[in-house]
């Protein structure tokens, strides 16, 4: 329910998104429709009017979002109909998830599929009635047209108010026990609730990874990658545990459906040849045909997960992939430095679909186009090799793409080393003649969760492919967080632009900031990063845990001032992992790596309580979502991580290196042996460098008890918990060890 300003104080009439600093509501901000952003002011005007609410959501980079607004928000008539008969209430999704998902799950609960924009029609107290995603200025796709659809509300409001009333009150309790469906099989309830004994849970418990695999397996297109069916999106959260599993049982054909999907995707039109990067999904089953948005969560995703495939296909000598790889990272890298990148450190939303109000025109190419750039030999090589060809190799079905011109996506490779590097120059050129086109619109709003997630792909990139510049990207954007997100009075808030940070910050912000945190301090070895980890989560179990009923909720108790008819909780995976899954994963990590019982008992007396309050919380709230989880592998991907994790904890490998200096540098055995344990896949590692007589941050020592000896030169010990193995010097036992500690 909205905590209400006064009436008074609202003007009726006037779009109030002038104000706003988010890119998808400053999208809105002259059209003739009477927007106001999400806010207590929205509901206080709708309640003295005694209208009903249109809630209108959406998000920058999305294409149907654009379509609705130019053909009905831009319009003087439609326009004039829904100031007369509504207040008008616009939100950027990514701004306010919970909102979001809330209405989302109203929509399925009329029986429609979710998507955006979605259209949403409230009583002026927030509670849901009706709703849709996108409506056509006409009849059309089987869709009602807008201005009837907004006829019917305006005089079902007026005519039949009780009905109204009631099926929103119905609604409201049907998302009360939704949301609370999802809390009992995500809350710490117990075994009890499952209805297994402590045995059958922990035999459960023991082969979830390998139950998920073997539901998840028949579900993969064996010829071109991903899930079967079209759309396909990336799904990195689902892909990764192919990359778990193969790092549980060291068997190549287990990771064999992520490697497949992952050089489907980076030879297929979704990803940016020229640019790098990847769009958020494709429109059809083989790769070709994206929607053109790129996404700051997707490439922060498929940056580690790219990463790991190098170290895999390394591993069983499969050069020509590895390096495959490897130049998806650099290239990623590349357009999240050149075109995402924000003067003051943190890393834009998105990137636009449309340009000159065509989706995708600033992607594609024409043989013309190619021929006026490149020498004709040249130009026919690269035509030959991505497909370019006279009438294009595609068709929008909608009518919404350029006619004629082809996307491009490898369909022949280089035959020799002097086609590859004037394939290398011809992108390059091409790169350089694309940047003078029109260019697609930029969500210049910075996320705290997505830098998060860019963190760590980063920060894992960086360690597994020894690359430096990975992790000072990565550190720069903890560094800009922490200047610039972070309120002492408010804590830590959610969306930054033009220097102005707002909005208290979210379960999924707390959650993938305090695991980029921890990936970085080890990529970095400064380890005063998992400091803040630890101080990040302990705020998100303040905010967002709730002990009696055993759940994490999604956003604040209060959305901008207004509490929601039913405070969403966090479950499933979407685009990006499940908050609550991240945070226990936090809660485990943490756990393992502190030495809680020897941390600073002096200052404070409940300390020693930490570790296992941490433990106790991550693994009662994983326990009771297990079902669940094994019956939705999909959708609870990270759920099912998490357990995998909290089943063979930490892999914590010590390098004691006695010319390691204080700057970091370290003696050439180190080193050897640092790049042996970085190279090596091994699911939740993490690698500590210390020098003999260096000791590690208090909380830390315990990793290297009983490593001390009069073995000379750089020794390398892999500990699970208190219990290390015996000391490694030689790169090729280290990875064998490390191979083995992992199953």
């Amino acid at each position: 329910m909205p905590d209400c300003k006064p009436a008074d104080a609202v003007p009726p009439h006037e779009n109030r998104l002038k104000d706003e600093t988010s890119p998808y509501l400053r999208q809105h901000m002259h059209n003739p429709v009477d927007w106001l952003p999400w806010g207590g002011d929205a509901f206080a005007l709708a309640q003295r009017l005694d209208r009903p609410i249109l809630l209108s959501i959406g998000y920058s980079a999305c294409h149907w979002c654009h379509v609705m607004a130019h053909e009905s928000f831009e319009d003087a008539e439609t326009a004039a109909q829904m100031n007369r008969d509504f207040v008008n209430i616009k939100v950027d999704r990514e701004e306010h998830p919970d909102v979001d998902q809330l209405y989302q799950h109203a929509l399925q609960l009329f029986g429609q599929g979710g998507g955006w924009p979605l259209t949403m029609f409230l009583l002026p107290t927030g509670e849901p009635f009706y709703g849709g995603t996108y409506f056509p200025p006409h009849e059309a796709y089987g869709r009602p047209s807008f201005r009837r659809v907004m006829d019917a509300v305006r005089s079902a409001y007026k005519t039949d108010r009780e009905r109204l009333q009631s099926q929103a009150r119905q609604v409201v309790e049907a998302l009360r026990e939704f949301e609370g469906r999802a809390a009992t099989e995500s809350g710490a309830l117990g075994n009890a609730v499952l209805g297994l004994t402590d045995d059958e849970n922990r035999e459960h418990r023991t082969d979830v990874l390998q139950q998920a695999l073997e539901r998840l397996g028949p579900r993969i297109d064996r010829l071109r990658g991903g899930f079967s069916g079209a759309p396909k999106f990336p799904n990195p959260t689902a892909l990764s545990l192919f990359v778990r599993g193969y790092g549980r049982s060291r068997d190549r054909q287990v990771a064999e459906p992520a490697l497949l999907t992952l050089g489907k995707m980076a030879a297929g039109g979704i990803y940016d040849h020229l640019g790098g990067g990847f769009a958020r999904y494709s429109t059809d089953a083989e790769w070709l045909v994206p929607h053109f948005e790129k996404m700051l969560y997707d490439n922060a995703q498929l940056l580690r997960l790219f990463a790991e495939a190098h170290a895999i296909h390394l591993a069983h000598g499969e050069a020509r992939a590895a390096a495959r790889c490897a130049e998806v990272v650099a290239e990623t890298h590349a357009w999240l430095e050149r075109e995402l990148t924000d003067a003051q450190g943190g890393l834009y939303a998105a990137q636009d679909a449309d340009s000159e109000g065509v989706e995708g025109k600033f992607f594609v190419w024409t043989p013309e186009q190619i021929e006026a750039v490149l020498p004709v030999e040249h130009a026919r090589l690269f035509a030959r090799c991505y497909d370019v060809k006279p009438g294009g190799n595609w068709q929008d079905p909608h009518g919404h793409a350029p006619g004629g011109a082809s996307i491009l996506h490898v369909v022949h490779s280089p035959e020799n080393d002097e086609e590859r590097a004037l394939l290398q120059d011809a992108r390059s050129r091409l790169l350089r003649a694309r940047s003078e086109r029109t260019w697609p619109g930029t969500d210049d709003k910075v996320l705290t969760g997505w830098n998060g997630l860019a963190m760590t792909g980063l920060a894992e990139a960086g360690r597994l492919l020894s690359v430096p510049r990975y992790v000072r990207s990565a550190r720069r954007i903890a560094d800009f967080i922490e200047r610039a997100m972070w309120d002492e009075a408010r804590g830590l808030l959610r969306t930054y632009k033009l220097g102005q940070a707002k909005l208290p910050a979210t379960l999924d912000d707390h959650a993938f900031l305090a695991e980029g945190l921890i990936h970085l301090a080890f990529a970095s070895q400064d380890l005063g990063y998992l400091r803040r980890a630890m101080q990040i989560t302990d705020a998100l179990l303040d905010r967002f845990y709730d002990p009696e009923r055993g759940l994490f909720y999604l956003g604040p108790e209060a959305s901008a001032g207004v509490r929601l008819p039913v405070r969403p909780v966090s479950f499933h995976d979407g685009a990006i992992p499940s908050g609550v899954s991240v945070a226990c994963m936090n809660l485990i990590r943490l756990a393992g790596l502190f030495d809680f019982e020897k941390e600073g008992q002096s200052e404070r007396s409940d300390v020693a309580d930490r570790r296992q309050r941490y433990l106790q919380i991550a693994s009662q709230t994983l326990q009771a979502g297990l079902q669940a989880a094994q019956r939705g592998p999909v959708g609870l991907s990270n759920w099912i991580a998490a357990l995998d994790l909290l089943r063979h904890g930490l892999t914590v490998t010590v390098i004691v290196d006695p010319k390691r200096s204080y700057e970091g540098t370290l003696g050439e055995q180190g080193q050897a042996l640092v790049a042996a344990a970085h190279g090596c896949y091994v699911p939740d590692h993490a690698v500590l460098v210390c020098h003999p007589e260096q000791p590690l941050p208090d909380g830390l020592d315990h990793h290297r008890r009983g490593t001390s000896g009069a073995l000379a030169g750089a020794v390398a010990y892999v500990c699970h918990g208190p219990v290390c193995s015996a000391p490694l010097q030689d790169p090729t036992s280290l990875r064998a060890r490390l191979s083995e500690s992992s199953r």
